[in-house]
């Protein structure tokens, strides 16, 4: 071991950690939350210090095989290592205490004049007093994990807020939401418009300023996402200091929970991202999408099937049984209300999306023993913009009628949960918020071609026992509704949740515990076998 190896690595150590070992945080907002207690410390910290620990660890090996003064000088290194490691355990006085007991060991040998022959029999104590303090740190200094939420459209933040809750719960855990920002596109990919959706979350969530969360410096043991894409999508960008491609420098643990929850693909594998290179998990929601990221060139070891929080978001949505907006109420009263829901993928693959659309809102405004709730995508009209100008016109003039209308509703709010709750049956084009919706026993109706419904499809959730537009009409479906018949009602509920994992709410209570045991095993067993060292 080279003499100068010791100190080359505490001053790494030192410059990594100069913003926890002079003034805590770089930022007031912080400062309540830095100290803990005496027996609680970062994963991050613990991590650093038995690295140190197993580099000092090494010098008191080489000083014991070689006697003489080699082992003088590198006994005198390892002391400068146990000051710079004592310095740096602050307020830890019981494990700086025992590092005073090893120095003092090192001491008392250096002090002596032995023989080189009786120089590995007497620094065996010093060696024991260390693989007790690596005991110690592993076993009764209680760990704590830092998990940073990133999202960034209030709208999917149903895809983290399960996990989040438990979390938040977890006393080993400290937790920060970090909403991002993030950039409109337009149809030549140049961003045109930054958005910041922070304000817009739940007022029982603390929230953390994406400026004031110096996760560069704070190096979060665990990162949740719930967007990949990086610069890759269309219409929308995050802002690339939160790419994956930077946050995976700065964590141990990236984290990508999907936003929707997939229905079904021609193929058996899920397109490759970029960004997957860098994500550490990926949480899927049933087994068939498990295998349709392998299939799609994913290790297999960062895939997960635990299920999706989406549906732990729906299930509670249902058992909250939240009363209609005061605005709706009037709108609603004493009728069968459909939500009608239109998304994104076939406004962009189906030319005559339009036309449907516009047809089933045409016979609500003209049935007002019905109400209609219409959900449009929150990026309807800037896709219109970007993608399909040609329809510009029309969309516009719709909604100026829509606006004249007694019973239909235009919900454009970034909560759907309210909608679910007072509607009595859904009509949907092709979209995550369909396979939610089954969750809640209610009739669906699918406006999906011939094509999504075959069963040569690879379905990572089974939607076919839906009723869709080719076997039920428009009309037969509302006549039933009003019937309150649903005779597909028990197959279809069984297809879906037989399909899916956790499909019982527990997503969340899964994930939270997995992912943290995985941080916290991974990093100290891999650091154990990186550096030769037994379990303890």
């Amino acid at each position: 071991m080279p003499v100068n190896l010791l100190l080359n690595f505490v001053d790494n150590i030192y410059r990594k950690n100069e913003f926890q070992t002079e003034s805590g945080m770089h930022d007031d907002y912080f400062e309540s939350q830095v100290w803990r207690g005496q027996y609680d410390m970062r994963l991050n910290r613990k991590n650093q210090i038995l690295e140190l620990f197993a580099t000092i660890e090494e010098g008191i090996e080489y000083a014991g095989y070689n006697g003489g003064d080699k082992a003088v000088r590198m006994l005198q290194e390892c002391v400068d290592g146990f000051l710079f490691l004592t310095d740096f355990l602050g307020e830890e006085h019981e494990l700086r205490d025992h590092i005073q007991k090893i120095m003092d060991a090192v001491h008392l040998l250096l002090r002596g004049d032995m023989e080189d022959s009786l120089f590995q029999y007497y620094i065996e104590p010093i060696k024991k007093l260390m693989q007790d303090f690596r005991v110690k740190l592993l076993h009764e200094v209680k760990t704590e994990v830092e998990v940073a939420f990133m999202p960034y459209k209030i709208s999917m933040w149903d895809s983290l807020e399960s996990i989040y809750r438990e979390a938040e719960k977890d006393p080993d855990c400290t937790c920060y939401v970090v909403p991002i920002p993030y950039f409109e596109k337009d149809s030549t990919g140049q961003v045109i418009k930054q958005h910041y959706e922070g304000n817009d979350f739940p007022s029982d969530i603390n929230l953390t300023p994406y400026d004031a969360y110096d996760f560069e410096n704070r190096r979060p043991d665990i990162i949740y996402i719930h967007n990949p894409f990086d610069q890759h999508n269309t219409l929308t960008m995050v802002h690339p200091r939160f790419f994956s491609s930077n946050l995976e420098q700065y964590t141990d643990m990236l984290v990508y929970v999907p936003y929707y929850v997939a229905g079904s693909t021609e193929t058996t594998n899920m397109s490759y991202l970029p960004a997957y290179r860098n994500i550490s998990k990926i949480i899927v929601q049933s087994s068939t999408l498990r295998d349709g990221y392998l299939a799609g060139g994913v290790e297999a070891r960062k895939v997960v099937d635990l299920g999706s929080p989406k549906l732990d978001a729906m299930l509670k949505a249902i058992e909250d049984h939240g009363e209609a907006p005061v605005e709706w109420r009037e709108t609603i009263q004493n009728k069968k209300v459909f939500l009608f829901n239109t998304g994104i993928a076939d406004l962009l693959s189906i030319d005559t999306w339009f036309e449907q659309t516009e047809t089933i809102l045409n016979y609500f405004m003209g049935h007002d023993e019905h109400a209609l709730i219409w959900r449009p995508h929150p990026l309807t009209e800037n896709t219109i913009k970007a993608m399909r100008p040609h329809l510009l016109g029309a969309f516009e003039m719709m909604g100026e009628r829509l606006k004249q209308s007694t019973n239909v509703i235009v919900d454009q709010s970034s909560d759907i949960y309210p909608a679910v709750a007072v509607s009595d049956a859904m009509i949907s084009d092709y979209s995550s918020v369909m396979m939610q919706y089954i969750m809640t026993e209610k009739p669906v109706l699918g406006l999906l071609s011939e094509n999504m419904t075959t069963p040569g499809r690879c379905y990572y959730a089974d939607y076919l026992g839906c009723y869709f537009i080719q076997d039920t009409s428009f009309s037969q479906f509302i006549e039933m509704v009003e019937k309150n018949e649903d005779p597909k009602k028990e197959e279809r509920v069984q297809r879906f949740l037989n399909s899916v994992t956790n499909s019982d709410g527990s997503c969340g209570q899964k994930i939270h515990p997995f992912i943290k045991n995985e941080v916290i095993n991974e990093s100290l067993s891999l650091f154990m076998i990186n550096n030769s060292l037994l379990p303890v």
